[in-house]
């Protein structure tokens, strides 16, 4: 049975964003529990975990970038001193253009002075740095790279139990009450809830008016050969069309699909061979890898591409940290200290990522 006392807050859900958020909370000497399902929709445990502060195919990158490297650092850094274990890894990425359009979007970044520090070296086509194939060209990216998201949840997870602040099981909203002064599930009683759940928060009675965007993707592990020498894989993350991650010890992750149609953690026969081709056009020797897993999660994407923090407006017990699509692993731990001051000390969201952007709809 729960054990009977008040909670300053319930958090629902034990991926990256729920993670990190106890974990300030606590630090601030709150009294929280997390209730988790096991990891059974949270994509963290399948996500590459990269680090990348120019986005997409338009190299865009936003305002506080550098607050975010810098939370990046300072957060994964403390965790990993606590571990004793490292979490994050820098590692410098090759950007290979796949579509002409690109050299213009390219010609832009280096007159921004704010992020000259992100931008290495052009190359032609003739001669990228790595072995792979750039028929465009291209670039080097500095500041970015991974964080070894199983491990570090894995880690987080032991930390929330040594003090009683996580429990195995499923939230239904049927039987979670949020009232006037207080929100209950099951027995556990706290001052409020914040939903830290993924996708799954669409369909939740109180945040499901907001515009998530659901994007299932697919990666796969692959391994090096035993015939593989030297240089003849890629030692630095690859950013084409696909990407491809090194792992250290002959293991890679590549990815990743896109599919807003498909809302489940299985991998499809379609994506693994979409992947699979399209390492055929990003490598020199592709031959040199083989899959080993396939697996699939969805991202808690947005319409407008900006996190869900904030205050319901007609349940002040219920809260959101939510939304942050692909890119979690740069975006939470910044997010994660906006929300936690919100939350203790009412200073005010990030006006792109408070919810409060859409008005009082669900009043």
């Amino acid at each position: 049975m729960p054990e009977n006392k008040m909670y300053d807050y319930l958090i629902v859900g034990q991926g990256l964003a729920g993670s990190l958020l106890a974990w300030r909370l606590i630090n601030h000497g709150k009294k929280v529990l997390v209730l988790d399902d096991g990891h059974a929709s949270a994509s963290s445990m399948v996500a590459a975990g990269v680090i990348n502060p120019l986005a997409g195919r338009r190299f865009n990158h936003a305002p506080q970038i550098h607050e975010w490297l810098e939370a990046v650092e300072t957060t994964y850094t403390q965790l990993a001193q606590q571990a004793k274990e490292p979490f994050l890894q820098w590692l410098d990425m090759l950007r290979l253009y796949h579509a002409p359009e690109q050299y213009r979007f390219y010609a832009r970044l280096p007159v921004q002075e704010e992020i000259k520090d992100l931008l290495g070296e052009r190359f032609p086509s003739n001669e990228p740095p790595q072995p792979v194939q750039a028929p465009l060209g291209g670039f080097t990216q500095h500041r970015t790279g991974y964080v070894r998201l199983p491990a570090l949840l894995r880690f987080l997870a032991r930390w929330l139990r040594e003090r009683q602040a996580l429990q195995a099981t499923t939230v239904d909203h049927e039987k979670l009450e949020i009232h006037t002064e207080y929100v209950c599930h099951e027995g556990w009683q706290a001052r409020g809830v914040v939903f830290c759940d993924g996708y799954r928060c669409r369909h939740s009675p109180w945040f499901g008016y907001l515009p998530f965007a659901p994007d299932q993707g697919e990666i796969l592990t692959l391994r090096q050969k035993p015939e593989a020498r030297p240089g003849q894989l890629p030692d630095m993350i690859i950013n084409g069309a696909q990407w491809l991650l090194p792992m250290g010890n002959g293991m890679f992750r590549l990815g990743a699909t896109h599919n807003h149609h498909i809302q489940d953690n299985q991998p499809t026969e379609e994506g693994v061979s979409r992947l699979l081709q399209g390492m055929e056009t990003l490598l020199k020797n592709p031959q040199l890898l083989e899959l080993t897993r396939s697996e699939a999660g969805v991202r808690p994407a947005t319409s407008d591409r900006q996190p869900l923090l904030g205050t319901h407006p007609g349940y002040p017990r219920a809260h959101i940290f939510n939304g942050f699509g692909a890119h979690g692993s740069l975006m939470i731990p910044w997010y994660s200290e906006q929300m936690c001051r919100w939350l203790i000390q009412g200073r005010a969201l990030p006006p792109t990522a408070d919810i409060a952007r859409y008005g009082n709809e669900a009043a």
